[in-house]
């Protein structure tokens, strides 16, 4: 860590004796003092930063797709409904980057809208239509396109990735504050929620909270399993609005909207805040308050579920 030298003024007196005679041996004298950095914090976990850039992953979320491979690193998965009711996970990885993570599927234009708070973040997914495809190059995203498939799972859903040696090639955005709080403990008052549920599209979602965080559930099934079970250290609920996806060549396509407002619900430490959620443009900060406050998160890993109307 580099020092920063702070030199102490010599004494104007001491100045003026330089011109006649050597200043007397208890004059002041220059020290170097080192600087003390802060400890920098990871603005996607509060908890100790890291150097690394940030990529998302687009992860399909079918029966046909699990188990999902590297969710578990990941430090914020988004829940998004893509189209027929079907939802589909982002995982946004920036602590760690894992060999393999998957299966990777197709990008969708809320992707285009909500990934650009993060900076330039890479988005590492399997190919879109051309009108989204378009989007995306307009759009504050580094698009990162992989067809590496893993023999034995069956197409589509055997699309691979090992975003470590990603992270090796290609150049992105570094993390940036996206707008969470984190303190060590809930607020007084947060009325106690051992659990918490939400329907996306036609998919359950459940989330049981126990001493090591909440277990996220899809239609009763868990990510992973026993010690590799995915876990979260908060939950996050968004009520956004889902339109027709105007911007694309299907015409079942929905498109959550993340720039506005709307309600949210905050769950950590077995606890639930209810409040609302704003962001002002693509490039802008998630907003998180109750009661005229910040609603905080607990240092760690959090799952963001986009639950259109």
């Amino acid at each position: 860590m580099a020092s920063t030298l702070i030199v102490t003024p010599v004494l104007l007196l001491g100045c003026a004796r330089a011109k006649t005679g050597p200043a007397p041996a208890d004059a002041p004298s220059v020290r170097a003092t080192p600087s003390v950095e802060p400890k920098a914090m990871n603005p996607l976990t509060g908890r100790k930063g890291s150097a690394n850039e940030v990529f998302a992953v687009k992860i399909e979320n079918t029966a046909a797709a699990r188990p999902q491979i590297g969710l578990d690193a990941a430090d914020i998965v988004f829940v998004e409904e893509v189209e027929g009711g079907i939802t589909r996970l982002i995982g946004v990885f920036h602590t760690t980057f894992p060999t393999k993570v998957g299966p990777v599927r197709s990008a969708r234009n809320t992707d285009v809208e909500l990934l650009p708070m993060f900076g330039k973040p890479g988005l590492v997914y399997s190919g879109a239509n051309s009108k989204v495809q378009g989007q995306i190059a307009k759009a504050s995203i580094e698009a990162i396109e992989r067809s590496d498939r893993d023999v034995s799972r069956s197409a589509p859903h055997n699309v691979m990735v090992d975003l470590a040696a990603v992270a090796k090639k290609f150049k992105v955005g570094k993390a940036q504050d996206i707008g969470l709080r984190f303190t060590e403990s809930a607020p007084e008052g947060a009325a106690k929620a051992p659990s918490a549920s939400v329907k996306v599209g036609n998919d359950m979602f459940t989330f049981e909270h126990s001493a090591s965080g909440y277990l996220p559930k899809w239609n009763k099934d868990s990510y992973g399993s026993g010690k590799k079970a995915v876990r979260a250290d908060n939950v996050v609920i968004l009520r956004v609005q889902n339109r027709r996806d105007t911007q694309s060549t299907s015409n079942i396509s929905v498109v959550s909207k993340t720039v506005g407002k709307g309600k949210a619900e905050v769950y950590r430490d077995g606890r639930k805040i209810v409040g609302t959620w704003s962001r002002k443009k693509t490039g802008g900060k998630l907003e998180l308050r109750a009661e005229g406050a910040d609603i905080s998160l607990a240092p760690g890993k959090t799952w963001i579920v986009l639950q259109g109307s």
